[in-house]
């Protein structure tokens, strides 16, 4: 819901700014549009909440996805998936009229469980969703040390913690904050996904800079899952080769898990059809890997070949932030060749 408060802002600002409105006529303006927003946010939730419950699912993905292409097309300006195909390293790289095709009109259709994510665990949902990998790598005591799943912004990402806790595994994951004007209504949706003590999404800005080793623990204790993505552009970064590409990834992840002793575990989400779902968990990275002076090359390197798995067979769910993570490899190098780490301001 980040990209439509970003959409009406921009809109928003480019009125007033062709516009002499007085400083308060301005600010009631925006208030106004303030509330417009949040009540056809509410309005919209309960709606879908309402469908949901009443319609059968074939006539409920029917209705919803008018709705979803329409704002999918609202937003694939700012997406420009035309801009990012050729991003993809070579064994990665889809048809491009099917990539561009599913960034303009496919996409929030798959998204949209996170308005009924208190009824994921009901048999007509849950069915819809399985596993590939070894489940039980995620399946924690609350004794055992915790578990940092490593991902991509890939497939349905936005949905899949709330997958995990309708399995019974309760997971919390980092993310940008959400839109000022839809806190309340984010509040409301985090609520509904049990279990209460175990929150749904943390926000970057509380990991930046790395917080005290005893709110680490608080929020990767034992016991505990923490799902992060590695590429964002954002804190300590590492440049990692790949086939004809140098990815940049970010090594929060693996700085968590050598914090605070936690396995490092790739995991990443497809829709393999309409709205049927695929939680794919790879091999962990051994732990003598993660150490005092963990090796970021050899750890970025094996959870990207662990990635690639999964994105050579669904190369057309690979989303704008993962694509702008990877660059050209400066010339004379190769995917096999090490490079040394790049660190950037938070």
């Amino acid at each position: 819901m980040g990209g439509q408060e970003t959409i009406v802002e921009n809109l928003i600002d480019q009125i007033l700014a062709t516009q002499y409105y007085p400083r308060k006529m301005t600010s009631a303006i925006r208030r106004f549009i303030t509330f417009f927003q949040l009540g056809i946010g509410w309005g919209s939730f309960y709606f879908v909440r309402f469908c949901e419950r009443t319609l059968p699912l074939r006539v409920f993905s029917l209705l919803l996805w008018p709705l979803a292409a329409a704002w999918d097309l609202m937003q694939v300006y700012d997406r420009k998936p035309w801009a990012h195909w050729h991003r993809f390293p070579r064994s990665w790289r889809p048809k491009r009229w099917r990539y561009i095709l599913r960034h303009s009109l496919g996409l929030y259709h798959s998204q949209m469980f996170y308005m009924w994510p208190d009824r994921l665990s009901n048999p007509r949902w849950l069915n819809r969703c399985r596993f590939e990998g070894d489940r039980k790598l995620l399946e924690l005591s609350d004794n055992d040390p915790g578990v940092v799943l490593a991902s991509l912004h890939f497939g349905p990402f936005e949905i899949l913690p709330y997958w995990l806790r309708a399995y019974g595994i309760p997971t919390t994951s980092v993310r940008a904050d959400p839109p000022a004007a839809l806190h309340s209504l984010t509040n409301y949706q985090y609520s509904l996904s049990p279990p209460a003590e175990v929150p749904v999404f943390i926000f970057a800005r509380d990991l930046s800079p790395f917080p005290r080793f005893s709110h680490i623990r608080q929020i990767l204790g034992p016991g505990r899952r923490l799902l992060v993505m590695v590429d964002p552009n954002r804190g300590v970064m590492a440049d990692i080769p790949f086939e004809d590409r140098l990815f940049h990834m970010a090594t929060g992840a693996i700085r968590l898990a050598q914090m605070t002793g936690a396995r490092l575990i790739p995991c990443m989400i497809t829709e393999d059809s309409t709205w049927k779902f695929t939680i794919r968990i790879g091999t962990p990275v051994p732990q003598e890997w993660i150490g005092r002076s963990p090796d970021m090359q050899l750890i970025g390197t094996h959870l990207l070949g662990e990635f690639s798995k999964v994105v050579k067979r669904f190369p057309v769910q690979c989303k704008m932030r993962c694509l702008r993570a990877m660059w050209p490899l400066p010339k004379g190098e190769t995917g096999k060749s090490s490079a040394v780490p790049v660190q950037t301001a938070a």
